[in-house]
Formats: structure tokens, sequence, C-alpha cells
């Protein structure tokens, strides 16, 4: 186990935060391929990417962590880094990474080009983790595998799943108890059309960079 742990009702920026047992992932494991450039240190208004999202994570949860492999890249992120034990494996292997290395048994896992995260979306999903192993959103594009909350018990199974070159990361919900939380239920809260929101290609960057700051 790692030594990245972090207790108590304050962060690491030492801030009050809504939830102590849990630690916030960012997975900035990607190519970037269609970007052309690394997308997590894109500037919008004023801002990397990467450095947005660490900030929703950072004031919600007790600890953040970044899962990359190339951790000197991103060294002015102000938390730890892991890296994926099975590298080349892509987004479970982070999910993996994170479980296996987070200060807590719950880690809310987010992807690095989510600039417009709702910290309200995130605070429901966290609120209905009792009784399940995964909580994870659907968008009106589908499920959220990169904007969900998974606990440590997943790891045998997200083990063996990678370890049979298995990498689709929604086979991972029938073999746990998941919690499935449908758009409508979640589609009033603030922020909740944009937090989905993942920068894949210039356009798609170019259009939110000419939107007004959030």
């Amino acid at each position: 186990m790692s030594n990245l742990h972090q207790h108590g009702d304050v962060g690491q920026a030492g801030i009050p935060v809504s939830f102590p047992a849990i630690t916030g992932a960012i997975l900035a494991g990607g190519q970037s391929t269609r970007m052309g450039s690394d997308k997590a240190l894109l500037e919008l208004h004023g801002q990397r990417l990467l450095e947005r999202v660490h900030c929703t994570m950072a004031s919600l949860f007790c600890s953040t962590l970044l899962i990359t492999n190339s951790p000197e890249r991103y060294a002015f992120l102000p938390c730890p880094a892991a890296p994926d034990q099975f590298v080349g494996a892509g987004s479970l292997a982070g999910i993996h990474a994170a479980l296996t290395h987070a200060a807590t048994e719950w880690v809310f896992v987010v992807a690095c080009d989510m600039p417009l995260l709702s910290r309200s979306v995130i605070s429901y999903l966290c609120s209905l983790r009792d009784t399940y192993e995964i909580v994870v959103p659907e968008s009106s594009s589908g499920l959220e595998p990169l904007h969900a909350l998974y606990h440590r018990s997943c790891l045998p199974e997200v083990e063996a799943m990678l370890s049979g070159s298995r990498k689709r990361i929604i086979e991972l919900y029938d073999l746990k108890k998941t919690r499935r939380v449908p758009w409508h239920e979640i589609a009033r809260l603030p922020g909740a059309e944009t937090t989905f929101l993942n920068l894949n290609t210039p356009a798609e960057f170019e259009a939110i960079t000419d939107a007004p700051p959030s």
C-alpha cells in the first residue's frame, strides 16, 4: 500500500472538504492523439485544464491523486502522482491504479480533460454510495465511467479483467453492486449539462474557449 494517505475533513489544500472519506482521482494517461498536444496542459481562461479539474476535486475530497506515467510533466500540480501497473491498458488501468494507491476506500474518478465539472452533481453521486460498490451516472450519451465513484472492493475484479485483456469498464458494472444514476435524476442539478464534457479535438477546445468563463 502506498504512503499517500491523508485523513480528516481538511484537504491537501488546507481547506474544509465535503467528503473526507473519498479520494478524488484524476486520470491523465491518454495520448491526446486527436487533440495533437497534451490536453491536460491546454489553457482555458488562463488556467490549465488539469489545474481546473484539480481545483474542483480538491474542494470536495480529503485527498487528490493524479494517475499518470509521466509525473514530471505535471510536477506543478500540488498532489501525489501514481503510475499504472497495467501500462497501455487504457482507462480501466487508471481506475485500478487509483484504487490501489488512494488514501481511502472510496475513489471518485474523473478524466483530466473535463474542465466544467459540477460540484453539485459529484456531491449528489457521492451521497448515493452507502449500499453500493460503484455509483455511475448516465448522461444523454450513455454511462459515464470516468465521472464515477468506485470502492476498493472492485480491485479483484478489475485485476482479473486487466489480466485477461478485458478493458471495457462497463463490464465491471455487472460484476459489482452498481448504482446506475439515470440522467433524469441529475439533469436539474447545477452544472449537470456540462459536467460530463470532455475535450478531444481542437474544434471542441475552440468551442469551449469561445464560451464565457464558468
